[in-house]
């Protein structure tokens, strides 16, 4: 048989002593000479490897320090946060949050640098955060209410107790971005 020609020509002993190890080295090996075509090692990695959704977030800051954020339609326990959603096939995740801003409440942004990635805790999800500006256009955000039914741009203050903790925590590494060590703001840079 074809497995058994290729068992006599591995160059160790697949299962020795060290178990997964060696299983580990023999698979890798297989995975090696074996003839398979890219489709056919991406279908196997697909079925072999825990899949993740890919969430994206924006904290969008104004040129006041604000930041804008929404009340979700969709969501009971805490309606209110900075914009997010999924990457979509073929996106890129910059791209993705842009489209979502836009999508959900008609701001054109331009994403300035990442704030934070994290694995979710509880789901097979990795969530990227960006740091966003408005670029050009109305700093007045439109809902239609398919996903957000208002918002608009907020102090820090004025959002108390309407995000999650973890939302406050990225908009403060947002806030942290903008302000210099030495108070005022460096909104200047960010524009």
């Amino acid at each position: 048989s074809r497995l058994g020609t290729l068992l006599q020509v591995w160059p160790g002993e697949p299962f020795a002593a060290e178990g997964d190890l060696d299983m580990r080295k023999f698979l890798l090996w297989l995975w090696r000479v074996l003839p398979l075509g890219d489709g056919t090692r991406f279908h196997l990695m697909c079925v072999l490897n825990m899949r993740f959704l890919v969430g994206v977030l924006g904290v969008v800051v104004d040129d006041h320090g604000r930041v804008f954020a929404q009340k979700h339609v969709y969501r009971s326990d805490y309606p209110w946060g900075v914009p997010s959603g999924w990457l979509q096939m073929g996106e890129q995740p910059h791209e993705a949050i842009v489209r979502e801003i836009h999508e959900e409440a008609g701001l054109r942004v331009r994403v300035v640098k990442v704030l934070d990635v994290r694995l979710d805790a509880r789901f097979p999800r990795v969530d990227i955060t960006y740091l966003c500006r408005l670029r050009g256009g109305s700093a007045v955000p439109r809902f239609c209410g398919v996903e957000a039914s208002e918002g608009g741009f907020y102090s820090l203050d004025q959002l108390e107790g309407r995000l999650t903790e973890l939302q406050v925590e990225l908009v403060n590494l947002a806030l942290n971005e903008i302000r210099p060590p030495y108070g005022g703001n460096n909104l200047e840079g960010f524009s």
